[in-house]
Order: C-alpha cells, then structure tokens, then sequence
C-alpha cells in the first residue's frame, strides 16, 4: 500500500522548490522547424543572462502557458489508443499542460519544452531551476513578493 502513497504523491503540488531556495532562469531559442537545436546543455544557457527571472512554481506555469498558446501549431492528430482523431492545442491540451508544468516546478525541477509553429518556426522553452547557491547573476529576492499561489 505505501507504495501507491508514493506514487501518488508525484502527481501532487509539492513545496520542494521553497526548501531549495529555487528560482528560474528561463530561455526562449528559435530555429527554423527541422533545424538542430543550438545550444542543448544547461552550464551553457547558464552562462548566459537569462531572458527573464521567474519565482514561484505558478509563474514558471503561466509563462510557459503563455508563450505555448503564443506560438503552438493547432493541429489534429490520429490517437492509436484512442483510434480517433484528437486536437493538439486546444484548450483541454493546453490546461493540461499548464497543470504539468506547475507540479514539475513545484518539485524544484527544470522544464525544457520545444513549440512546433504555424510559421514554420519552432520555440525552445528552456526554464532552469537554480538554487541560490548555483545562480551565477546574482538575482535579488522577488521583487512582487510571489509566494507560489496561484492569483
């Protein structure tokens, strides 16, 4: 029995990232589709300013959600399992992912995501969780004083 305990915790808001001290630098990359990714290692985007600073589980989600429903190629796809067509990029799709992305930070993890274009342009999202100990830009305390709630 403690074994479903566990597992179902892993789908459960955690407040590992507080513990941490973690923040988020977060990196937007853009390349033609079919193209190879640039830069694929985290000491690199590291090194690099981030192109913005994120400080709670809920805003690493709502950046994510907003650059995804920015960018995200509307399409159908055939499910196998299901045996029917189902819509990527609706808004069942994108909640979901928000969600996702919220326990994954939550968890004081990195997200890497990649956005496949209606423009023939595809996104990398790389969010790097740092601790206070790895950040190299000397990021300050949030400024908004988030504390990892929603609204």
């Amino acid at each position: 029995m403690a074994g479903s305990m566990t597992s179902d915790s892993a789908f459960l808001p955690s407040e590992d990232w507080r513990e941490a001290g973690v923040h988020w630098h977060a990196f937007v990359e853009r390349r033609e589709n079919g193209a190879p990714m640039r830069a694929g290692y985290r000491l690199d985007r590291l090194r690099r300013v981030a192109d913005t600073v994120l400080w709670s589980p809920w805003s690493v989600a709502e950046w994510m959600d907003t650059r995804t429903r920015k960018h995200i190629l509307h399409a159908e796809v055939w499910s196998i399992q299901d045996r029917e067509w189902v819509s990527i990029g609706d808004e069942d799709d994108l909640d979901q992912l928000r969600q996702q992305n919220f326990l994954i930070a939550s968890k004081g993890d990195s997200i890497y995501s990649d956005i496949y274009t209606d423009a023939n342009v595809h996104h990398d999202l790389f969010l790097e969780a740092v601790t206070r100990e790895q950040c190299t830009q000397d990021c300050a305390p949030d400024p908004s004083g988030d504390d990892g709630t929603a609204g």
